[in-house]
């Protein structure tokens, strides 16, 4: 049998990667074709995604493609030491003693080949074969001195880095909805997307959602995953995000625009990101204004992005005050926002007041009543 193998981190996995193995499955006649994603790549000091969930996307990636594997014999290696080619290439030999093995990389490694260990041994053992890649020539001296079969493939142009910075359609679809449910690259995905202060403002009140869910006993991923892209239509262009207001949210076209995000945010994360946890989306889209059926994952976005420590006023009791109970400290937040802005003499939008109605007289209200039973 004739493997194709192609090694890296795959964090993550992108179109490029399968398109390169189709096209190596037909240009050199392989029955099969090999991931072999990396525990501890030697040319990077660490992968974003744990080893477990690059593999979940490979194998997502490549459902219904029967010819293209998982190898997981570097993931599961019980050493912390770089993982080499060359080992890996003695493990599989032995594996596979028969068989003819093809070991692929793009002409950016095939450039710096003579810097791999036992890079001639490895020419040895394997057929190498390198493809071509966007931005690299396709010629060098090394497919000569190792042997290298050279495709002639359309250069990959796709890459891991660039899909971490927000280029979400270089990727598999079922792949990115993995990513968003799992939480994984959100972080840099949005980067882009917003200034320095509100992508600071982002992170703190991710950290903020996750830690106020794990202490109330919700989902602490969801909370990070609410926090992280509860802004993230917050600086978009006003042309785009008048348009789209007027054609999903059009009743609430009247509201002041400073909110709007707050439901672009959401059609974001339901139409980019492909998030689809309603509870989720539901946080996103009350966060600013909250609503009468706040759920407790709502409630503690909420209350993050108001007693966010970057905003510059001393939150830590309240803070406190969420940790130990998220509904006390909803009605909290509700409670300052009235006072404050009846104190300030700043107008209140109408919505406001069946919130507070519901949360806060309504509580006082039940307590009442409950104390002259």
């Amino acid at each position: 049998m004739n493997i194709g193998l192609l090694g890296g981190s795959f964090d993550p996995i992108h179109k490029g990667h399968i398109e390169i193995a189709k096209e190596a499955l037909s240009l050199l006649s392989l029955d099969s074709f090999y991931f072999i994603p990396t525990k501890n790549n030697p040319w990077k000091d660490k992968q974003n995604a744990p080893g477990d969930k690059r593999k979940e996307m490979i194998e997502i990636a490549i459902h219904q493609k029967p010819k293209m594997k998982v190898c997981t014999i570097e993931l599961d290696s019980t050493s912390d030491e770089k993982n080499y080619t060359i080992d890996t290439i003695h493990a599989l030999k032995e594996m596979y003693p028969n068989d003819n093995l093809y070991y692929l990389m793009g002409m950016d490694q095939a450039m710096a080949f003579e810097k791999w260990k036992e890079a001639k041994e490895i020419s040895e053992l394997v057929q190498l074969v390198a493809f071509n890649r966007g931005g690299y020539p396709t010629a060098h001296p090394n497919l000569e001195t190792y042997h290298f079969v050279k495709m002639d493939n359309v250069e990959i142009t796709a890459s891991s880095t660039e899909i971490k910075e927000g280029a979400l359609d270089m990727l598999d679809k079922d792949v990115l909805r993995y990513i968003s449910q799992n939480g994984l690259y959100l972080d840099t995905m949005i980067r882009n997307r917003m200034k320095e202060k509100r992508y600071k403002h982002t992170l703190s009140v991710a950290s903020l959602t996750r830690d106020f869910c794990k202490s109330n006993g919700i989902d602490p991923l969801k909370g990070y995953i609410a926090g992280m892209m509860h802004d993230v239509a917050k600086e978009m262009p006003h042309d785009q995000a008048k348009k789209l207001m007027k054609k999903h949210y059009a009743s609430h076209l009247d509201q002041p625009e400073p909110i709007w995000h707050q439901w672009l945010s959401r059609y974001v994360c339901e139409n980019e990101f492909l998030i689809s946890d309603e509870e989720i989306l539901k946080a996103i889209e009350n966060h600013t204004t909250a609503s009468t059926s706040m759920s407790l994952l709502g409630m503690c976005l909420y209350c993050a992005d108001k007693l966010d420590p970057l905003r510059g006023y001393d939150s830590s009791e309240q803070i406190t005050l969420c940790k130990h109970d998220i509904e006390a400290g909803f009605r909290n937040c509700l409670t300052d926002f009235y006072e404050f802005s009846t104190k300030k003499h700043r107008p209140i939008d109408p919505c406001f007041f069946e919130v507070y109605d519901k949360y806060v007289k309504g509580v006082k209200c039940e307590t009442k009543i409950n104390q002259n039973v």
